[in-house]
């Protein structure tokens, strides 16, 4: 049966490599539940769908490269444990960066209105706790979603939403004048 399945597999791949797009359905059918264990291995479960979506795409532009008759279910497999390895990477490399990097808007790189509106936004995102600052910072300036600003802070999604209100309310009413 495994064996039967590499041939198809391989002939999908060589369909799609032809510009038969359907095929990816039946590698998918054949394949996918290993893709998405190794997805998950190395991403997490909240992240394992984005990487198979991102594996596909691999899968689509590079089946030309694939060789014929070589181990299909292996070639599939790298390509979803490289796409995960450099999604993870690709979320330390957003996180890593410290929130005290947000407090360099007011640089000579701004113009004399840019920079008072810039040190406007400082202050004011001075005031807020270290968790909001952080949840601002990966969402609108890493521009991360809420279920990676989640991840990279530890916490759920709903966690982090509740934070992100609570920071946006404190800065709307600083930016307004208020002295919260």
């Amino acid at each position: 049966m495994a064996e039967n399945d590499g041939k198809k597999l391989n002939n999908l791949i060589l369909s799609v490599a032809d510009g038969y797009a359907d095929c990816l359905d039946g590698i998918y059918e054949i394949a996918g539940g290993q893709m998405y264990a190794i997805a998950c291995s190395i991403a997490g479960r909240e992240y394992a769908e984005d990487v198979l979506h991102d594996s596909f795409v691999k899968i689509a532009r590079f089946a030309g490269r694939y060789k014929d008759g070589t181990n299909a279910r292996g070639w599939l497999l790298k390509i979803v444990r490289n796409t995960a390895l450099d999604f993870v990477r690709t979320i330390k490399a957003r996180t890593a960066v410290s929130t005290d990097e947000l407090f360099s808007l007011s640089s000579d790189r701004y113009s004399p209105e840019k920079t008072e509106s810039a040190i406007a936004l400082e202050q004011a995102l001075s005031k807020l706790e270290d968790a909001e600052r952080t949840a601002i910072y990966c969402t609108y300036y890493l521009d991360m979603s809420v279920r990676e600003t989640a991840r990279a802070m530890k916490i759920s999604k709903s966690a982090v939403q509740r934070i992100l209100d609570k920071a946006e309310n404190k800065l709307k009413s600083l930016l307004d004048g208020g002295t919260n």
